[in-house]
């Protein structure tokens, strides 16, 4: 896509079946580009928080947030500056690890700060946390022990500071 910009957005909506899959239909109706959507329950289990990333053109941002806000689930949506969001990311990793290979990996593992999670006979598997960066930079590096699957979580965020998505300090 030409003149493409990444947003990152911040919806609290209802803990309602079906709610993901309207807001998931909103941007594939558009052909808005959904790099990462995470969901989960909040501090009250009434209310679920969506950390959308999505690719879309420039001159249509404006119109994203808006039509994210006018779901009838949505209570209420935040863009997010990504220089001042708190982020971060899961990732799981595993990788071959032959007895005679074990120490590179578990070396490059703990360089990172990664936890150890399972070792199989001929596995690895890893648990990393943080940034979106700092997690393509361990898969790069795990790439070259041989990566034998991997699931991301896709970003998280919250806004940094006191302000919060309610409205409320």
């Amino acid at each position: 896509m030409e003149n493409t910009k990444r947003i990152y957005l911040s919806a609290l909506v209802y803990n309602r079946t079906g709610v993901l899959l309207r807001v998931a239909g909103l941007f594939a109706r558009r052909g808005y580009n959904v790099v990462s959507l995470t969901v989960s329950e909040t501090e009250s289990p009434e209310f679920s928080r969506m950390t959308i990333v999505s690719d879309v053109e420039e001159y249509k941002v404006t119109m994203v947030h808006q039509q994210l806000s006018r779901l009838e689930e949505v209570i209420n949506v935040v863009a997010l500056d990504e220089n001042q969001t708190i982020q971060s990311e899961l990732l799981l990793i595993k990788v071959h690890a032959l007895n005679k290979d074990r120490k590179r990996v578990l070396k490059t593992i703990n360089s990172f700060g990664a936890r150890v999670m399972d070792i199989g006979h001929v596995t690895i598997t890893a648990e990393l946390t943080g940034l979106p960066s700092l997690i393509d930079k361990f898969i790069d590096k795990m790439e070259k022990h041989g990566i034998c699957e991997l699931s991301r979580s896709g970003l998280t965020a919250l806004e940094s500071g006191d302000k919060n998505i309610k409205g409320v300090e």
